[in-house]
């Protein structure tokens, strides 16, 4: 007689098990800065499932999660991130490095990054996020390549969209302060 009612709740416990953890799904990344440098101590955790981890000496770190979750990263140092889970298994998450006056003595002090390492990454210059021109050959190719509403036909700029007083679709250059005609000299 008692045994029909734990044989019951026994089965309903294992046929309901496995559908809850479908849902969950094991992800791993690596956690960086300055799109490079691994880093270290780095707490990572999935919003639904509650499980954290932290990143070892390489940034890379491994959790369960649920197919659609939000990972929160944080480390000290470093503006916290947030990352969807798409479904993927590997994710590359970076962190970009505060800059105020007391960052480095956190990140440091807390091991995600080596004071050696930092102070490299930012003398380099791989802190700042400038743009590298250098690909292109001139001007002209610089501004048909970054901006999206203009042509350039030899040494003519044309806007593409004619929103001018005048109805001439031929941009205004200005260099200096001065209008110029040609910025070839550039």
């Amino acid at each position: 007689m008692k045994i029909k009612p734990i044989l019951t709740a026994l089965l309903l416990i294992l046929v309901l098990n496995p559908a809850y953890s479908q849902d969950k799904i094991r992800i791993s990344g690596v956690v960086t800065s300055f799109k490079t440098i691994p880093l270290n101590n780095v707490l990572v955790v999935s919003s639904k499932t509650g499980e954290t981890a932290k990143t070892d000496s390489t940034g890379m770190f491994s959790l369960l999660c649920m197919k659609k979750d939000v990972l929160k990263v944080s480390a000290s140092g470093f503006i916290p991130r947030k990352q969807k889970v798409k479904g993927e298994s590997l994710y590359k998450i970076d962190l970009i490095y505060r800059g105020d006056p007391g960052s480095s003595n956190e990140a440091i002090s807390n091991g995600h990054i080596a004071e050696r390492v930092l102070k490299d990454a930012l003398t380099s210059g791989q802190g700042k996020r400038v743009k590298d021109y250098s690909k292109y050959k001139s001007v002209y190719e610089a501004i048909a390549g970054e901006i999206y509403n203009v042509r350039v036909q030899g040494n003519t700029i044309v806007n593409t969209k004619r929103k001018s007083f005048d109805m001439n679709p031929q941009v205004l250059l200005v260099v200096d302060d001065k209008i110029v005609s040609d910025i070839s000299f550039i």
